[in-house]
């Protein structure tokens, strides 16, 4: 499969645990479970905390950074930007927070899962809140990404709820939402929250970008709709804001998304660098949560059962 070769690096960024620990553990398996889809997995550590100065000093070249915090930690202070540049090249930066070692090795199921699976067709799922203002952005997109990209196009005047968390529980490698949200997850489809998926064996999403406000914000110190989907198994990377967000920047998004899927990318780290706007009020503000090597391509048997799910022009 064109789309299913090893990648170059990453590097796991964790906390110092002490040694025959569940989470010490977890974390060397999931080191072994990256070895068996990534060239060269480095394991750096940090005791007691640190700050994304003292990320960006480490001196290393690798394809993708991967931070572990403690889940008392926010997005908003686990990192300052969704990437960090070296001699000029953008490298895309995940945070993870745990609450426990079981996070961690349920993330490594995820990436074993999403890592290893078919990786043929591109497929992305194209996701709006009921206002013209965000149907006519995924609409423009469906009728871009018609060469190399299978677009679904299931925004909420088209679909229920119901239906897009069927859908997108196949597998899907990649999905963007527009319109309003909330720290606690979307105000489209009658409200979208990280509960409404339900299938504890589904497939989980390769990467759900949420191109909209405070997504990965924090709500009275609980869990963002973005940090819930990971440690919940149901994706292997989120992007999302952790703050208000303005429309206009959101809509250079879904230019540069069209551009860097048409270009080929294939990771949601590669997407995030490929289709960031110029203007740094577009991306000083999001996060990305979770596998930054996570695959968005899907599987043919996948590309063939999402297209037939019914909707209601």
């Amino acid at each position: 499969m064109k789309y299913g070769q090893r990648h170059k690096s990453i590097l796991l960024y964790v906390p110092t645990f002490p040694s025959g620990s569940p989470s010490e553990g977890n974390i060397l398996h999931l080191k072994k479970v990256y070895e068996q889809f990534v060239d060269r997995v480095t394991l750096r550590r940090y005791a007691g905390g640190y700050s994304f100065k003292d990320v960006t000093e480490l001196h290393m070249e690798e394809e993708a950074i991967l931070i572990f915090g403690n889940a008392k930690r926010h997005p908003k202070s686990a990192c300052s930007a969704p990437f960090m540049e070296k001699q000029g090249k953008k490298i895309p930066i995940a945070w993870l927070p745990f609450r426990n070692s079981e996070d961690i090795r349920c993330f490594a199921d995820t990436v074993e899962a999403v890592h290893g699976r078919a990786q043929d067709d591109c497929i992305i799922a194209l996701l709006s809140q009921r206002h013209s203002r965000f149907t006519r952005i995924v609409n423009r997109m469906n009728d871009i990404l018609t060469d190399k990209v299978v677009p679904l196009r299931w925004s909420s005047d088209v679909i229920l709820r119901e239906e897009v968390v069927n859908g997108l529980e196949e597998g899907v490698g990649l999905a963007a939402y527009f319109g309003h949200g909330r720290p606690i997850g979307w105000v489209g489809y009658y409200g979208f929250r990280a509960h409404h998926f339900e299938e504890k064996q589904a497939e989980p999403i390769g990467g759900l970008l949420s191109l909209c406000c405070k997504t990965a914000a924090r709500k009275n110190n609980l869990l963002s709709f973005c940090e819930e989907l990971v440690l919940n198994q149901n994706c292997a990377a989120t992007f999302g804001a952790i703050n208000s967000t303005l429309h206009t920047d959101n809509t250079r998004w879904s230019v540069g998304l069209c551009k860097a899927l048409l270009q080929g990318a294939r990771t949601i780290g590669e997407v995030i660098v490929k289709a960031m706007p110029q203007n740094a009020s577009a991306y000083m503000g999001y996060r990305l949560i979770g596998d930054p090597l996570a695959p968005i391509y899907s599987s043919k048997k996948v590309s063939t059962q999402v297209q037939q799910i019914k909707t209601y022009p």
